[in-house]
């Protein structure tokens, strides 16, 4: 989500295949630069191979421009990536996000290219259900700690009412100011305690 002069994303960590669970901690969510954040849903191998391909576009725009690539750029880019694989698409789903000197943007892309520029997005299997915590509380003025525990609830309900959903929580954000970061685990200590009653052992 869109908030003051920050986005904040949240993923939950199960990687399923079908039914089977493949991994419980598995990582959904990653920095692209210190300006930019990626989520990803669908087969993880596609979307690996896409972030290691955004990053090396944005080390070389950097090097080559002497400045952050802008969001809006980024989003082009991969946008491109994905429709030139048509035939054969990166089977992921993607939401773009961070901040540049336009402010604070989120963008959604699917397999075959489209991508839309949004102030709240949800994917995965679990969205239908976050986005039923996310629309009736979002507000692109609230502040960030807001919006974390809203993000953090949004997963944790998705997870409770989700198979394809589950066992932890990461969230990231991006901030005008210090760029990319994750919240410890002591930081979603008081997330965990509200919305689940436990607190995962750490990996």
């Amino acid at each position: 989500m869109v908030v003051r002069d920050a986005v904040v994303v949240a993923t939950d960590t199960r990687v399923t295949a079908g039914f089977f669970v493949a991994h419980r901690r598995g990582k959904k969510v990653f920095p692209l630069a210190e300006h930019a954040a990626i989520t990803i849903a669908g087969r993880v191998a596609d979307a690996q191979t896409l972030i290691d391909i955004l990053r090396a576009n944005i080390n070389y725009y950097h090097i080559v421009r002497e400045r952050p690539m802008p969001i809006q750029a980024l989003a082009r880019l991969t946008s491109t990536i994905m429709f030139s694989s048509r035939y054969f698409p990166y089977y992921a789903q993607l939401i773009l996000a961070g901040v540049d000197g336009e402010g604070p943007h989120l963008f959604n892309l699917d397999p075959f290219g489209s991508v839309t520029e949004e102030k709240l997005i949800a994917t995965g299997s679990g969205s239908p259900v976050a986005y039923g915590v996310l629309e009736p509380n979002y507000r692109e003025e609230m502040d960030f700690n807001s919006a974390v525990e809203l993000a953090f609830q949004a997963v944790s309900a998705a997870i409770r009412r989700d198979a394809g959903s589950g066992d932890s929580v990461d969230v990231a954000y991006v901030l005008k100011d210090k760029g990319y970061g994750e919240l410890s685990l002591d930081e979603k200590a008081p997330l965990y305690r509200k919305y689940f009653n436990y607190l995962p052992t750490p990996t």
